[in-house]
């Protein structure tokens, strides 16, 4: 999206344009001009947010290269289409599922999931997100056992892991020595022999998603804002998700695998997604421990 200027024949004076634009791109013009505001962005910082275009009241704004504009009634009170009980109750029931039905996802489905994650917020309105859909078994089967290497090697490490800890960051020391992680390996490599998917729970779609890195952690920071639209958008189809820690790493540091699955060089992946039809209905929400909150007030 190209934001032009002003459609002087509409405009009406308001200046609302001015108040909301990030980049302060519009100024009001002294009081003898022919024109009030107007729109300089010689040095190209607009961000394409289009703040002002959602703004503006007698839609006045010129732009080009974006589709049509979303609007509906109520657009001036969205607190009275959700309520904050309402929405309370979505949130709140949320769950991660790592059971799902022997079904695949309906495609129009997958695609009304990624059209809630394009409208996701992101630093500076990057929108650098890529995504990889992967519903076909067989490549879902070999990512899946890519990752399952993990296990086959820590358990080599475990005999030796009081050699290997002074080597390692103090974080990760903590965790090698733990009892706890000892257990959970190996209960998890016992589930493998089993023939249980540990990792991708049978799931029939698996999402990736990749971007260029920027800014530090604002990437990782916009997938997972991206991911939660999505998330929460499959709740209300009826489907269930679960974000896939062990094949984000693995796809994060094998250039080798995200190459298999398309991803561009140069680019990371900071997301990895289950997507399927629940095979269990969960009745309540969880308790969660008080928020540690500081007030400055």
């Amino acid at each position: 999206m190209k934001i032009e200027g002003i459609d002087y024949s509409k405009c009406i004076d308001c200046g609302k344009c001015v108040k909301v634009c990030p980049q302060l791109l519009y100024c009001e013009l002294e009081k003898d001009m022919k024109e009030k505001f107007v729109f300089e962005d010689p040095y190209q910082l607009c961000v394409r947010c289009g703040h002002c275009i959602a703004i503006c009241p007698p839609e006045a704004i010129l732009y080009k290269n974006a589709g049509e504009v979303y609007t509906f009634d109520g657009t001036k009170k969205l607190e009275e289409i959700v309520s904050y009980d309402e929405l309370m109750k979505i949130l709140r029931m949320r769950r991660s599922i790592r059971v799902f039905k022997d079904k695949p996802v309906p495609k129009e489905k997958i695609e009304k999931v990624l059209e809630t994650m394009r409208y996701a917020p992101s630093a500076s309105n990057r929108q650098n997100w890529r995504y990889t859909i992967i519903t076909n078994k067989d490549e879902i089967e070999y990512l899946k056992k890519e990752n399952m290497k993990f296990f086959r090697n820590a358990r080599r490490a475990l005999p030796f892991r009081h050699l290997i800890t002074p080597f390692l960051p103090y974080g990760a020391r903590r965790r090698v020595l733990n009892p706890k992680v000892k257990m959970q390996l190996e209960r998890g490599i016992e589930r493998i022999k089993q023939g249980e998917d540990i990792i991708f729970f049978d799931a029939p779609c698996v999402i990736l998603l990749y971007s260029r890195k920027y800014a530090s952690s604002l990437a990782a920071n916009d997938a997972g804002i991206a991911l939660t639209h999505g998330m929460l958008a499959a709740q209300s189809l009826g489907l269930g998700t679960c974000w896939i820690g062990l094949a984000q790493r693995k796809l994060m540091n094998n250039r080798r695998l995200s190459k298999h699955f398309k991803v561009p060089k140069g680019f990371t992946v900071f997301g990895v997604m289950t997507l399927g039809i629940p095979a269990v209905q969960y009745l309540r929400g969880p308790p969660r421990r008080s928020l540690r909150v500081q007030w400055f007030e």
